[in-house]
């Protein structure tokens, strides 16, 4: 096994904790959301990962982190109880952050939530109970963005999905600090694969990462949508993990260390040439760093 695959392997018992107890907190009030697209967008593709939230019990702190990290701005689109704040990149949001407090004076970690279009929420939890998942967070209908829930695969991987009211955003070339991928790193890997693709058209392609060790691709609506990485025995559960466009991993790791957090996947020749890395920020978040170049005819 690769040391990216160790080393993540290593940290997921510690970001599972964290999964299990936002399940047991206070997490179901249901802040104020801005609709995805405005206009509608009259575009619908299950299986693309839409929305990203990070629970913290550090917010104000964490969106310093991730404001001199990544260029983030952050704005609330309303009261609520847990001081919901949007995460904007560029003038466009692309996910929030809320206040999750461990219960029970437990320590608790960072985790980001990552959301997948779907075409009945009701479906996909349905789907999730039969196959051996669980619902952590009940559907819940919210003005302008539409119906969502939160969800645990059948490995714990938390998970949230979400059928858009207008629609889903249409494929575009990711501008650097928005979210251009996200990989599940799980120990049941045909599982997982046959988990998921009962809840979207996935159709399914392995590419190498390292010598022995490869990534298997859930792509749909012609785009590669997300991946699943393999993790050794190490790993109880199974984690989602976003990655943002960069324009320099190296240099974006020496930020990461200045605000005290560190990297767990250092820059590996390997692996796209150097360009992929994976930290710790310091309140516990595992966030990857890639950074990509388009040709002339790519999408997303």
């Amino acid at each position: 096994m690769s040391s990216m695959n160790r080393n993540i392997a290593s940290l997921l018992p510690r970001v599972l904790l964290a999964t299990g107890l936002l399940a047991a907190s206070a997490v179901q009030a249901t802040p104020t959301l801005p609709a995805l697209n405005v206009p509608a967008s009259g575009v619908e593709l299950p299986g693309k990962f839409t929305w990203f939230d990070m629970a913290t019990p550090k917010p104000v702190e964490q969106q310093d982190f991730y404001a001199s990290l990544f260029g983030w701005s952050f704005r609330s689109p309303g009261q609520s109880d847990d001081d919901y704040a949007l995460i904007v990149n560029r003038g466009r949001a692309i996910g929030g952050m809320f206040r999750h407090e461990p219960p029970g004076g437990e320590q608790d970690g960072a985790l980001w939530i990552a959301l997948m279009s779907v075409t009945s929420v009701d479906e996909a939890i349905a789907t999730t109970q039969s196959s051996g998942g669980a619902v952590q967070v009940q559907a819940a209908t919210v003005p302008d963005r539409g119906r969502h829930a939160l969800l645990t695969d059948p490995a714990g991987a938390i998970f949230g999905v979400l059928d858009s009211s207008t629609g889903d955003p249409p494929d575009y070339q990711a501008e650097m600090g928005d979210v251009i991928w996200v990989d599940l790193f799980a120990r049941d890997v045909p599982g997982m694969i046959r988990f998921y693709s009962g809840l979207a058209p996935y159709e399914i392609s392995t590419r190498p990462i390292v010598q022995d060790v490869e990534r298997n691709i859930l792509s749909a609506h012609g785009m590669p949508r997300a991946g699943i990485v393999p993790v050794d025995e190490e790993a109880n559960r199974a984690a989602w993990v976003p990655y943002v466009r960069v324009e320099n991993v190296a240099a974006t790791l020496e930020k990461v260390v200045e605000g005290g957090g560190f990297a767990i996947v250092a820059p590996d020749e390997r692996i796209l040439n150097g360009n992929v890395a994976v930290f710790v920020d310091p309140f516990g978040g595992v966030t990857g760093i890639v950074k990509w170049e388009y040709s002339e005819d790519a999408g997303q």
